[in-house]
């Protein structure tokens, strides 16, 4: 049977089976719409006549004596006379021709015709639904008699529909192969990946430094060690001016390690400044001793040759790291 959605007027071409005796509730596949559809309607004016009965075979009529030869007939009693050659037998008699009739003819011997299967599962059919609309106007609850159907030869595919029902039916729609989603899962997957990246990400910083594309203010010394002391007075960095008239920055002043231990001592760094008290540029000085035992002092000098142009200040620390 054909079958349309009300909603969106999508037809679908179902089994009878599939919508049975009594109907059932559908849902559209495309909108989604759902819908009681009710059962084919059988036409009980045609099928109310019970199927004729088959007719009796026809017994043929008796066919006539033939016949008896003459020389087959009683002789009257006579003086019995003298032994004469007995005769040839008679041959066999022919058989009389059937009377004709109007009708088709029946011999005596043929079986009766069996009534067609379709004939009489239809006049099932019809029983049983005569018998099932009586149990339902006498109020019965017994199991109602459904119609005999022969299995498809064939594999029928899913309509497309599907049922509301609590308990689901063989015409729901299930997509193939659909795994659900392990949600737990791919949220400690995440989590493991973003721990995995801050830990890199914090180590390469550690290691390599900020670098220079990053937007953020960084500090311009490094933090030194405790126990290393600089000693570089003002008056003592300044700019001089060569005979041969080249200019250059000179760095003059002490390291002193105050502690217990023997320390490393780090590089230093100076910074250049303008009017304007921004930096224009900057100088690394190594010390010329890189382990003080404690109590020792180091003086460090460095002569810088390339001041930046609009230097008119420096500041001296230690190098960042």
């Amino acid at each position: 049977m054909i079958i349309a959605c009300p909603a969106c007027g999508t037809r679908y071409a179902v089994p009878d089976t599939a919508i049975g005796s009594e109907g059932r509730t559908v849902r559209c596949a495309k909108c989604k719409h759902s819908w009681f559809q009710e059962p084919p309607v059988l036409d009980l004016g045609s099928e109310a006549a019970p199927a004729p009965a088959p007719s009796e075979p026809q017994a043929s009529p008796t066919p006539p004596v033939p016949p008896v030869p003459v020389s087959e007939r009683p002789q009257p009693a006579a003086p019995e006379p003298q032994p004469e050659p007995q005769p040839a037998p008679p041959s066999d008699p022919q058989p009389a021709p059937e009377p004709a009739s109007t009708g088709p003819s029946v011999s005596h011997w043929r079986t009766p015709e069996v009534p067609d299967s379709a004939d009489e599962d239809a006049s099932l059919a019809v029983r049983a639904l005569r018998r099932g609309l009586t149990q339902e106007q006498g109020g019965d609850d017994s199991e109602r008699v459904v119609p005999r159907s022969d299995p498809p030869a064939f594999d029928e595919p899913d309509p497309p529909f599907d049922d509301e029902e609590e308990d689901g039916s063989q015409f729901d729609y299930r997509a193939p192969f659909t795994r659900r989603r392990n949600t737990a899962r791919m949220w400690t997957i995440a989590a493991v990946i973003f721990a995995l990246m801050a830990t890199g990400t914090v180590a390469a910083v550690n290691y390599y430094g900020l670098p220079e594309w990053v937007p953020i203010s960084r500090p311009t010394f490094g933090i030194g060690q405790p126990g290393l002391e600089l000693d570089f007075p003002e008056a003592e960095q300044r700019k001089e001016e060569l005979p041969s008239g080249e200019s250059i920055f000179q760095v003059r002043g002490t390291i002193t390690n105050t502690g217990r231990e023997t320390m490393t001592v780090p590089d230093l760094l100076v910074v250049f400044s303008d009017a304007r008290q921004r930096d224009v540029g900057d100088w690394v000085v190594a010390p010329s001793k890189r382990e003080l035992a404690p109590g020792e002092t180091v003086t460090v000098t460095e002569a810088i040759a390339n001041i930046p142009p609009g230097a008119t200040s420096a500041a001296l620390g230690w190098a960042p790291n």
